[in-house]
């Protein structure tokens, strides 16, 4: 069956971490756009690619108001099973869109994210216990949040092709 002569869908779709399009998500203290990153809609309209939101897992697990945590406060198995799971639904989509002939052309990862980074993540073995100060910047290092690691892998094991992960930096 061929498509609707006037049908211009592009058939391109990319999967945009939650905060990029919902910044009322993000921890205290590090959103930088009131509601979205603009720029990152604008860019995915430019393109005519369509947009899946992905899941925040931080927010689902511990809420809005959850304290600043890294990667070694999540890297848990209780979280990875967590985040596991919410990758299912996302690589569903993912499945369907490929066994019908669309392109999944990314991945937009939130770099610096503990969960939702790409090629940046936080990391402090110094957070634990009582909530204290810590400065964020210094705790950034080379690497993938969880829920990005988890995503992956979950693509790969359906045999998927694995589209490009690209981490945002929102403060540049």
């Amino acid at each position: 069956m061929s498509a609707h002569k006037d049908d211009a869908r592009s058939k391109k779709i990319v999967f945009v971490a939650h905060c990029l399009l919902n910044t009322n998500n993000k921890v205290k203290e590090l959103a930088r756009y009131p509601g979205m990153c603009k720029d990152v809609i604008d860019t995915l309209h430019d393109y005519g690619f369509g947009v899946i939101q992905l899941p925040c897992p931080e927010t689902l697990y511990l809420g809005v108001q959850r304290w600043w945590c890294t990667k070694y406060l999540y890297d848990n198995p209780g979280f990875r099973k967590y985040c596991r799971e919410l990758s299912k639904h996302p690589v569903d989509y993912m499945e369907n869109y490929e066994q019908i002939g669309y392109q999944t052309v990314a991945v937009l990862g939130c770099n610096g994210s503990p969960t939702c980074g790409v090629t940046l993540t936080s990391f402090s073995e110094d957070w634990g216990g009582r909530p204290k100060a810590l400065d964020f910047e210094s705790t950034l290092v080379e690497g993938a949040g969880v829920f990005m690691e988890e995503l992956k892998k979950e693509i790969e094991a359906r045999g998927l092709k694995v589209p490009p992960f690209y981490g945002l930096n929102l403060d540049e």
